[in-house]
C-alpha cells in the first residue's frame, strides 16, 4: 500500500504570474475603452444638441409660415433664437423652399438646415405641405 504524496495534497493556492498579467491586460483594455466613451461624451451631448436646436428652429419656422407671418415663398432664413436650452449653433441657416403641390392653395415646403458642430458640417431636412388660401 502506498501513501499519497505530501506534495501533490499540499499544493499552493493562488494566481499563476501569467494568470495575473492577463487579467491585468483585460482590466486595461476595458479601462481604456471606458475612457474613449468618458472623452467622447461632450461631443455627443454637442452634436445632440444643435440637432434638437436645429429642428426647434425648422418647427418654429413652419408654424410661422402656417400663422402668415413668413411668407410662403422659397427663401433663406438665419439668425435664430430658440427659447429653450443651448443657443442655436451661430452658422444655423435654414432654406425655404415653396413648390405648388397638384391641389389649388396646397404647397410642399421643404426646409432645408445647414449647421456645423466642431466644424463639422450637418444637414437636415423637414419636408411637409401647407395649406394657403388664395
Amino acid at each position: 500500500m502506498s501513501l499519497p504524496s505530501t506534495r501533490a495534497a499540499r499544493r499552493p493556492g493562488g494566481f499563476s504570474l501569467i494568470e495575473v498579467l492577463v487579467a491585468l491586460t483585460l482590466l486595461g483594455v476595458a479601462l481604456l475603452l471606458g475612457m474613449q466613451l468618458v472623452l467622447q461624451n461632450p461631443r455627443i451631448v454637442r452634436r445632440a444638441d444643435g440637432e434638437r436646436q436645429a429642428f426647434r428652429a425648422m418647427e418654429s419656422t413652419m408654424e410661422a409660415v402656417r400663422a402668415g407671418v413668413i411668407p410662403l415663398e422659397t427663401s433663406q432664413l438665419d439668425g435664430f433664437v430658440t427659447a429653450v436650452g443651448a443657443p442655436a449653433p451661430k452658422d444655423l441657416t435654414i432654406l425655404m423652399e415653396v413648390a405648388p403641390a397638384g391641389l389649388t392653395g396646397l404647397y410642399e415646403v421643404t426646409l432645408t438646415a445647414r449647421y456645423s458642430v466642431y466644424k463639422i458640417k450637418y444637414r437636415k431636412q423637414l419636408h411637409t405641405m401647407v395649406w394657403s388660401p388664395a
